[in-house]
């Protein structure tokens, strides 16, 4: 137990506090709850987690409640928190070092404001606000957003700590943030009754006000907070600042707004001033300072609003590019965006309008593996929806019809081709009658999308044309392909999509599926292979590092034997143990369905290979043969969970992960870096461990005898997944980097 006490007021938070409370107990802090009045479960859910929980009379003053909870508290050193908050990060031996050496200061934490956005949590803005102290030194002072305040009136250094806190207070349906804000105002107007004088409660006033977008209201109390004699430094004065210069903006008063460039010395040490003051120039038409200042705001390395400094920047260069006509840096920028939608959707419709001038003419080669010509079919439909004009090269016909094929092409050729579109290397190196490149001799770039790990490739890429250009779905590839493939001219990362299989049709609620666990795909051991002793080294160093790539792992262990092994013989080293990675995911796929099926749980299966397995025959594992992507896409949508294991994926997915999610299914999965990046575990997806696989069956076993938790997950994830992954998603991506690269 460390002598901290971590207090929070509460009331009706049933919804929120259990997360924030779950967060805090396992690190041995003293948890206290004050309840202010409580109608629905909160008092019941903090019970099951704090040491006190206490009732406080309401008196509409937040400063009473938290002062309150610091005098209930069993310990001097205080974190305190919100029930909309919960701990992201923390270093508890750092809050034990500043207890000890900086005892007569204050700790801040960052917090990071988020917001959802199309069912997915996304950042808003992050602050570092005061919450880590001594209570002997400071109580709260302020009867609504209330402030830390010393005892002895003399101000204390305040340090910042290596903790975050995730917060989602701000995401609230308009309807509950007017609801908040008309309360909060009713005592903002009372406290400055009390303190006329104080900037800090206009600044307060001119939130509430602009949060119900009266924005007149907002913009005169934000003025009259700078009337006073304000010090830059505060962070709230630079809040305050760029709240002011906002709301000039959304009254009309842009010209007015120029006033600021007077203030620009002093409060451009943020990159959120930064930003405003492009804006500022945009809105009054004087395009070469704005893009002057966006460009400087990229510069800075940290800010309060999330993008001011990065992708919110460039989309306001784009859309002044756009504005100008200059429609091909316009694409350059919005690029840059990243994944912010709105600049996405503007590129989308910039690449529609130039395709609609003149549609990308696009080759796609289908091969006769059933999941590449899968992969050929998502990519023909989506870009066919954009506009582009495309053939379809069917690699597997006769010699006849490949015949046919060929004349089809040169035919097609001779309107032009902006590019050719493969997968798994078919094609990749297709030939002239004088063995060169028929792609470089047409000058054409090639895309050869990699389903498998590209060190399976690793001969043919060698051979890769000069206007090659590989497309991994892990990112962990890509950066294969640029260390160990030289002759590949460039390698980028765009992961699968999924597709809904009756978009628009309401899913089967969860209840009533009829499938408790689906798992589709085969169980590949390459029983044939020769295992070595360094085979064996690599078995058991990657059962004990499941979250380290396979290449890794054979560069680690071979430099342990010889230090100065060169890149060559590492590649061939890796193209030769291969088979190591393929077995693994087959025996930690393996692993995770007997651990449902030890957990009592049936398992409905479609694939090969499994009759080679210790489950074939057991009555809980129902297996069936290998069926069609629509076939699987309609059990998927009547079943409740279905299972993915990764390829060994360190950093990227598969389709099954989306089409699961898609079909509104909760989607349980291994985790990868992309995955955790892109979705909320136990909000969109269920994330499990191959460390712990074999734990598996009681998170399956949890999740099927609460319904309601499974909804809630399924309607989130499809969410999520509708937003942000689809093929047609992908498409879009794939003709960002075309135009990129013409």
């Amino acid at each position: 137990m460390h002598p901290i006490s971590v207090c929070i007021i509460a009331k009706n938070e049933e919804k929120r506090i259990e997360k924030c409370l779950r967060s805090v107990k396992p690190y041995g802090f003293e948890i206290v709850v004050v309840d202010t009045g409580s109608a629905d479960r909160t008092k019941e859910i903090a019970a099951a987690y704090a040491d006190k929980v206490l009732d406080f009379v309401w008196c509409d003053d937040f400063s009473a409640a938290r002062n309150f909870s610091l005098r209930e508290a069993s310990n001097d050193w205080i974190l305190m928190l919100d029930c909309d908050e919960w701990i992201q990060e923390i270093d508890v031996e750092e809050l034990d070092y500043f207890r000890e050496h900086h005892a007569d200061s204050v700790g801040a934490v960052s917090r990071r404001n988020l917001v959802t956005e199309n069912g997915h949590y996304v950042l808003n803005n992050t602050d570092n606000t005061e919450r880590f102290f001594d209570r002997r030194l400071y109580h709260y002072t302020g009867i609504i957003h209330e402030q830390l305040t010393p005892k002895n009136g003399r101000e204390l250094p305040c340090l910042l700590l290596h903790t975050t806190i995730g917060h989602s207070g701000y995401d609230m349906t308009p309807e509950e943030q007017r609801a908040k804000s008309k309360r909060n105002l009713t005592l903002l107007h009372r406290q400055l009754s009390l303190e006329p004088e104080n900037p800090y409660v206009y600044y307060q006033l001119g939130k509430g006000y602009e949060i119900i977008e009266d924005y007149e209201s907002a913009c005169e109390y934000y003025g009259k907070g700078l009337y006073f004699d304000v010090d830059p430094s505060l962070a709230y004065v630079q809040a305050l600042v760029i709240s002011y210069g906002n709301t000039l903006l959304l009254t009309g008063r842009a010209e007015a707004a120029l006033g600021f460039a007077h203030i620009y010395d002093e409060f451009a040490v943020t990159a959120d001033f930064v930003y405003l003051m492009g804006r500022i120039y945009m809105a009054n038409g004087m395009y070469p300072q704005a893009i002057e200042q966006f460009l400087q705001a990229t510069a800075y390395a940290d800010c309060r609003f999330h993008g001011a400094n990065s992708f919110l920047a460039f989309y306001h260069i784009a859309l002044i590019c756009e504005q100008t006509g200059d429609l091909d840096n316009a694409l350059a920028y919005y690029h840059e965006c990243g994944e912010y939608p709105p600049a996405a959707e503007r590129a989308v419709r910039l690449l529609r309008k130039t395709a609609a001038a003149r549609p990308r003419r696009i080759v796609i080669f289908r091969s006769g593996l059933f999941i590449l010509q899968y992969l050929a079919d998502q990519y023909a439909k989506a870009l066919e929806e954009m506009g582009c004009e495309l053939l379809i090269f069917n690699y597997f016909s006769s010699q006849e019809q490949l015949t046919e094929s060929m004349e089809e092409l040169y035919a097609f050729h001779e309107k032009g081709i902006d590019a050719v579109l493969t997968f798994n290397n078919y094609a990749f190196n297709l030939k002239t009658a004088d063995e060169k490149s028929l792609w470089d001799q047409w000058q054409i770039p090639v895309f050869n999308l990699l389903w498998d790990h590209p060190m399976y490739y690793h001969d043919t890429l060698d051979d890769s044309p000069a206007h090659g250009i590989v497309i991994c779905e892990d990112r962990t590839h890509v950066a294969y392909v640029k260390r160990f493939c030289p002759a590949v001219r460039n390698a980028f990362f765009i992961p699968a999509g999924g597709e809904e299989l009756q978009p628009g049709r309401p899913p089967v609620p969860i209840r009533e599926r009829s499938i408790d666990v689906l798992f589709v795909g085969s169980y590949k051991f390459a029983k044939d292979c020769t295992f070595d002793i360094f085979d064996k080294t690599l078995l058991e160093y990657l059962r004990s590092h499941t979250h380290t790539t396979f290449e890794q792992t054979v560069e680690d262990c071979l430099r342990q034997i010889r230090p100065d092994v060169s890149e060559a013989e590492l590649k061939y080293m890796i193209a030769q143990h291969r088979y190591v990675d393929l077995n693994l995911s087959a025996t930690y796929r393996l692993k995770v369905l007997q651990s449902l099926v030890d957990a009592g749980i049936t398992v409905t299966v479609y694939g090969g290979g499994w009759e080679d397995t210790p489950l074939y025959g057991n009555p809980l594992f129902d297996l069936h043969s290998v069926i069609s992507f629509e076939e699987a896409l309609g059990l998927m949508g009547d079943s409740k969970l279905v299972l993915n294991q990764l390829s060994w994926f360190k950093d990227g997915c598969c389709e099954r992960i989306f089409n699961a999610m898609l079909q509104s299914a909760v989607c349980l999965t291994d985790d990868s870096v992309y995955l955790k990046e892109q979705f909320r575990d136990d909000e969109e997806l269920v994330f499990y461990s191959l460390a712990e696989a074999d734990k598996l069956g009681e998170t399956a076993a949890a999740l099927l005898r609460d319904p309601d938790r499974m909804q809630r997950i399924a309607d989130s994830g499809h969410s999520a997944a509708a937003a942000r992954h689809t093929w047609a998603h992908r498409a879009d991506e794939f003709m960002k980097l075309l135009q990129e690269l013409s």
